[in-house]
């Protein structure tokens, strides 16, 4: 993969949302942390929604105890007022979602506004995996495209085949960091569909989901997590931009171009 020498900036980012996501051991996880956590954080994600699972219960061996939570997903929603992010935790696992991005410089401190209330009030032993994710979204022109045109991803339909409507393409790829010289692997997840239009809208809507994660198992610190989510970033950044084409960066609007 060829390395970018300039970082892009877009006009219009095809970025529908950014996510970060932990993922911890979690023992000392009770029924209080939730509670905990908002209290961190309500001040500026003041619109909690609860979320609702299937409780699943053991038993403990030799007593009658038993341990809900065991489910790793949220249990918990808060969103800021304007509605440009929101938190999620649970159960070994925080999330910050971008719903309105900008830049990456902006979405990290609401990724250290989580970690921060989750590892003081769960206070987890170890962090299992770390991810950075991008869900974009292109609006093409309407009637026949080459997908090529736009994407250095190329859908090959047999003649026999016409007609296509619709695709959902995924590949599993193992990357060495591109940001500096740990030699850490990341996995990417490249997935690559067709979406429905709404009733406004008017061409062909592709959905570009990139998610690169790393599963390492560390002592829960907030520099070093925000550093691995930091190069997860910046490997997806090249990632983008080398399965874009100008085409598809014609659509977006390139504003300026820095050196990394």
């Amino acid at each position: 993969m060829n390395k970018s020498a300039l970082r892009r900036k877009y006009k219009k980012p095809a970025v529908l949302e950014a996510i970060f996501e932990a993922k911890f051991t979690f023992e000392s996880f009770g029924i209080a942390t939730p509670g905990q956590i908002y209290e961190k954080i309500k001040n500026n994600y003041p619109n909690k929604r609860d979320i609702r699972h299937v409780p699943i219960f053991l038993e403990s061996s030799g007593n009658t105890e038993q341990m809900p939570f065991l489910v790793q997903a949220p249990l918990i929603q808060a969103r800021k007022e304007d509605d440009s992010e929101l938190l999620q935790v649970g159960p070994g696992i925080a999330v910050a979602n971008r719903l309105k991005y900008t830049s990456w410089e902006d979405f990290i401190p609401g990724i250290r506004t989580i970690l921060d209330a989750y590892i003081c009030s769960a206070k987890p032993k170890s962090v299992t995996r770390i991810g950075t994710r991008y869900i974009n979204c292109f609006l093409l022109p309407q009637g026949t495209i080459d997908i090529k045109d736009y994407f250095n991803l190329d859908v090959q339909i047999p003649p026999t085949l016409f007609g296509l409507q619709q695709f959902d393409l995924t590949f599993v790829n193992k990357l060495k960091n591109v940001s500096d010289q740990s030699g850490q692997d990341f996995d990417i997840r490249i997935r690559f569909f067709t979406d429905a239009l709404k009733p406004d809208e008017v061409g062909n809507k592709l959905i570009l989901d990139l998610d690169c994660y790393v599963n390492k198992d560390f002592k829960p610190d907030i520099e070093e997590i925000t550093n691995l989510a930091t190069q997860a970033h910046d490997t997806l950044e090249i990632v983008f931009e080398n399965i874009i084409t100008d085409k598809a960066r014609d659509i977006m609007g390139v504003e300026e171009c820095t050196a990394h």
